[in-house]
């Protein structure tokens, strides 16, 4: 009987092995580019604690390492500071990017060429931290916030930093939010390029449904 288990166990370690990879994270990153030093280092500042908000809302557990949970998945706010130079920047997004297979990035308009380096496999959505006129693909600029939410957002914000939330905090707070209702049913599983862009899409439309 234990000779049997033991060949069951090693016959489903071989499966797993010699399965094909398919996309799945228990953890996710988002590239969150701004101006974290220098003369306007408070706006960088602002967009990450209005995220953090979000990400600390719902889905938390126990002695949890990551910055909190978006679309019940742990998500980690990485700071990349757009200071740095265009090169190191898309440096550190391409790394990024084919570490995990897909890459959500936080940036500002005149910011979505750094992407340009990255290889056409990887999905990419943009998040752009400023209204964008024209319908770029893959790039998404969320609503502002209905009056209700903004109310609850700066009460939360405020118990969380002690001081009252900025225009970019509440940017920062509603591209996460968008974030959350995007990757939620996807359940971590990022592996269809097509099908988490199109979440984003439909999240999008859910939130303007809203106002």
């Amino acid at each position: 009987m234990l000779k049997s288990s033991r060949l069951c166990m090693l016959l489903v370690v071989g499966l797993l092995m010699g399965a094909p990879t398919q996309l799945w994270a228990h953890s996710f990153d988002i590239a969150v580019i701004a101006p974290f030093s220098g003369p306007e280092a408070a706006v960088g500042s602002s967009l990450w604690q209005g995220m953090r908000v979000a990400t600390r809302e719902t889905d938390g557990h126990p002695q949890e390492t990551s910055d909190g949970h978006l679309g019940g998945v742990d998500s980690n706010l990485r700071r990349i500071d757009s200071q740095a130079g265009t090169v190191q920047v898309a440096q550190q997004l391409r790394a990024l990017g084919e570490s995990q297979g897909f890459l959500i990035a936080v940036l500002s308009p005149d910011q979505a060429s750094m992407l340009e380096t990255l290889p056409e496999g990887i999905a990419a959505v943009v998040m752009l931290t400023a209204d964008q006129d024209d319908q770029v693909p893959n790039h998404f600029t969320p609503p502002t916030l209905p009056a209700a939410s903004r109310l609850a957002f700066s009460d939360a914000y405020r118990q969380f930093y002690g001081s009252e939330p900025d225009e970019m905090a509440q940017r920062g707070y509603a591209i996460a939010r968008l974030i959350d209702i995007a990757v939620r049913p996807t359940d971590g599983h990022f592996s269809d390029k097509a099908l988490l862009q199109q979440q984003f899409a439909d999240a999008l439309l859910l939130q303007r449904q809203q106002k």
